[in-house]
């Protein structure tokens, strides 16, 4: 199981649906063994780059998240390296078989997960707006395995903007590890103060973008009934309570509510595109 949980199965599994959904909110929809390939080529690169990032995070593991399998000695960190190595071969390969535009994409982003987790992760935002750029960029690919890259563009900008603040709570999450490993955040060089404003500048903005789709006739009023009290709700809650005093531990439940959050999300877009008739 150590082999499992090492890829963070809830996140792969945000990145499958992810593009499937980027896919089924287009016109030209329709099941076909390239969405697949896409939803599983994102998939397992995603799976790598967690894998590859626990290795480069060994040290600070130890100290935030102990229990975490190759902190905590489940595995190995040769095992950890083959299991990278097959489920990045397994991601590149099934990006070719889908086709050489979908290989280059994959190939990029696994590059630069690897550069993140390698060089970018101890900086200063600049690991974390890479991140953001990914998880948005699959919203792209999979609307691409359906022709109309357009389609994924309102679920790409919400990704960059919702991932980002995510990324800046799990640092502050994180701030006690990193700091003892050298690892310059955001939070460790402003102060979990700078960074909690970051965080509701990043939310605040995020908020008034998810009503434009709705303003501009883009998604009916189906996604506005779920995106306001499913999301909108829950980014005023964490933007209230980042400015209480928060433990690590109060800090992950939020970065985990967050996650969750997600799926919440995903379900306001399907079902803006696809029940107008019902909710207008």
């Amino acid at each position: 199981m150590a082999y499992f949980w090492i890829t963070r199965p809830l996140n792969v599994l945000l990145t499958f649906i992810s593009v499937w959904l980027a896919a089924f909110i287009s016109p030209n929809f329709a099941v076909t063994p390239l969405v697949g390939l896409a939803a599983l080529s994102a998939a397992f690169i995603l799976a790598g780059a967690n894998v590859i990032n626990d290795i480069y995070d060994f040290e600070i593991d130890r100290v935030n998240r102990p229990t975490r399998p190759l902190a905590s000695g489940a595995l190995s960190i040769r095992q950890t390296w083959r299991w990278f190595a097959i489920l990045y071969m397994a991601g590149l390969l099934t990006a070719l078989a889908a086709g050489v535009w979908f290989f280059c994409i994959a190939a990029v982003i696994a590059g630069l997960l690897i550069w993140y987790s390698t060089h970018l992760k101890r900086t200063v935002l600049i690991g974390n707006i890479l991140v953001s750029f990914a998880a948005g960029l699959t919203f792209i690919f999979g609307a691409l395995a359906v022709y109309d890259w357009q389609a994924g563009l309102v679920p790409a900008v919400f990704a960059f903007f919702f991932h980002l603040g995510r990324e800046v709570i799990k640092d502050m999450q994180d701030l006690e590890g990193d700091l003892q490993n050298n690892a310059v955040t955001f939070s460790g060089k402003f102060g979990l103060k700078a960074a909690v404003l970051l965080v509701n500048i990043l939310f605040g903005l995020l908020l008034l973008l998810t009503l434009m789709p709705y303003i501009f006739s883009i998604y009916s009023a189906g996604y506005l009934w779920i995106v306001i009290p499913g999301v909108d709700g829950v980014l005023i809650f964490v933007m209230f309570r980042l400015w209480f005093p928060n433990s690590p531990s109060v800090l992950g439940k939020l970065s985990s509510l967050l996650k969750v959050d997600m799926f919440v999300g995903l379900s306001a877009i399907w079902v803006g595109t696809h029940y107008a008739a019902f909710f207008n």
